[in-house]
């Protein structure tokens, strides 16, 4: 009977995990040791080792010549527990077995001895799925079983498990395995399988694996019943539904050359070629991820085992964006990708995307616009003073309803206008200081009976400091003036004497 690659080539040996260096190395050390717990917690994501794990540790444990580290492999022991058949090692399943009679079962099997073992091994896969009632039950006889039993429990999602339950076991995080782990690994496969894999067919393998080592082996099986000539690229390619690289690389092109028409005619032939819209976005977010990664790796090709493109197509596209352009085209994928999830219409929130990705040489930096609005601020600031020279020679005409400019004006007003707002707001109910009271006079002493931080309040808004202390002589329209200055936030009211010609403008306006 033919065997798929997953379980033909599964690791026999704690040397045979792939990735899990740690967790080998503590089980090996305890196993040689006599410091076998009994209850162990694999927790990761699918596809990582837990499970080869759990039957190596159940071999060693079991095996002829054990407790031994490096279980033979070849006695009934060995055999029955690497297929799943030993009648001591248990391999059950969290989610069909997760109720509180299953738990009770479990139990009472628990207190009778091993048939022909050393240890009765109680495996439980996917052990969140227990219900909370399963683990209350179960909480007792894990913490003191019998002597002859050792749990082994797994999950993907350890979040869930009660903190009683995991307090009670030695844990274990396995990691995701890495690409050029990966890569590695399946090429000594297909030294073993008479395969020749093309170049980045593996590459593509491991990529689309995303650190699951089961994933890879499937697709690596998949891939070689639909070839008949070798690994091709173009094969892997279609098995996983992806995109072609040339494509990939077009599209990128297109975007940096800010042709919107051919990228949208590229995203409408790759959409219609039966490529899902959503792992047509993680391709394009990992490509571009490899095209930022390009930019700082100097020669270090790890962070690039997976890349289906070559360095060189990667480091020539690299200089055609800046860091800050690659950064946002990153966001604006992964915010695309949400939006699409929630959206039917997932289609035109990529071409949305598309269209603006495309046009990235009319965004502008925020040292420009800065730049910018200082300049504008540079010529409203000489304008101004021509204002206030107005009747005198060369003067200009002042501000009216009929000259004032537009409410809202172009986008530099408005980020002036949203930059003073944040000033005032930081400043709160603080005035600041004019120009004809800075300087000379800002260490001078109030006078007697005005609190300092009032006198500072009034000589702000004054002309000077004799119109301060002028008005400092008459308290109760001094405290009227701050209370509303404070209350109505007046601020900068102009306090300065009263002349004739003032008065009798005044009495005409009046």
């Amino acid at each position: 009977m033919y065997l798929v690659f997953a379980r033909k080539y599964r690791p026999h040996t704690f040397d045979d995990v792939v990735g899990q260096e740690h967790v080998a190395r503590t089980l090996k050390n305890a196993v040689r040791q006599g410091r076998v717990a009994h209850a162990y917690l694999f927790c990761g994501s699918r596809g990582v080792g837990k499970t080869s794990m759990a039957r190596i540790l159940a071999g060693a444990l079991n095996c002829k010549d054990g407790p031994t580290e490096q279980p033979c492999g070849e006695c009934d022991h060995c055999r029955r527990i690497a297929t799943g058949n030993d009648l001591d090692v248990m391999e059950i399943d969290g989610a069909s077995n997760r109720g509180i009679d299953e738990v009770r079962e479990l139990r009472q099997n628990a207190k009778i001895s091993p048939s022909h073992s050393r240890y009765k091994v109680y495996y439980i896969d996917e052990v969140h799925m227990l219900t909370s009632q399963a683990f209350n039950a179960l909480l007792k006889t894990l913490e003191e079983p019998p002597e002859h039993v050792k749990f082994v429990f797994s999950t993907t999602d350890p979040q869930q498990l009660p903190d009683t339950v995991k307090s009670r076991c030695q844990r274990f995080d396995f990691r995701r395995i890495s690409e050029a782990e990966i890569i590695k690994y399946l090429q000594k496969i297909c030294e073993k399988e008479g395969l020749k894999p093309e170049a980045g067919a593996l590459q593509a393998i491991a990529r689309a694996a995303r650190g699951g080592m089961r994933d890879a082996l499937g697709t690596l099986d998949q891939v070689a019943a639909f070839s008949d000539s070798g690994l091709k690229l173009d094969h892997v390619l279609t098995v996983l539904g992806a995109a072609r690289t040339h494509t990939l690389t077009d599209l990128v092109n297109s975007l940096a050359g800010s042709k919107t028409g051919d990228a949208l005619k590229l995203v409408h032939e790759v959409l219609f070629s039966g490529i899902d819209l959503l792992d047509f976005i993680d391709q394009l977010s990992e490509y571009l991820r490899d095209v930022l990664v390009v930019k700082y790796s100097k020669g270090e090709d790890e962070l690039l085992a997976g890349a289906i493109a070559g360095r060189d197509t990667l480091e020539s596209q690299s200089e055609l964006f800046t860091s800050e352009q690659l950064l946002y085209m990153l966001q604006i994928l992964r915010e695309t990708r949400q939006r699409a999830r929630r959206d039917t219409t997932g289609k035109l929130a990529l071409e949305l995307a598309i269209i603006k990705l495309s046009r990235l040489d009319e965004l502008l930096q925020i040292s420009q616009v800065l730049a910018a609005d200082s300049q504008e601020r540079s010529a409203d600031d000489k304008s101004g003073a021509q204002t206030r020279n107005y009747g005198q020679k060369g003067g200009h005409e002042p501000t009216t309803r009929k000259n004032r400019p537009e409410k809202g004006g172009n986008g530099n007003s408005r980020i002036k206008t949203m930059m003073q707002r944040l000033q005032k707001r930081s400043e709160g109910k603080n005035i600041k200081p004019t120009g004809r009271n800075k300087g000379s006079e800002s260490n001078e002493d109030p006078p007697e009976g005005i609190k300092p931080e009032k006198f500072r309040q009034i000589r702000n808004v004054a002309e000077n400091s004799g119109v301060v202390r002028e008005a400092a002589k008459d308290k109760p329209l001094l405290d009227a003036f701050i209370r509303a200055d404070e209350k109505l936030d007046l601020q900068p009211v102009s306090l300065r004497r009263r002349t004739k010609k003032t008065k009798k403008n005044n009495q005409d306006n009046s």
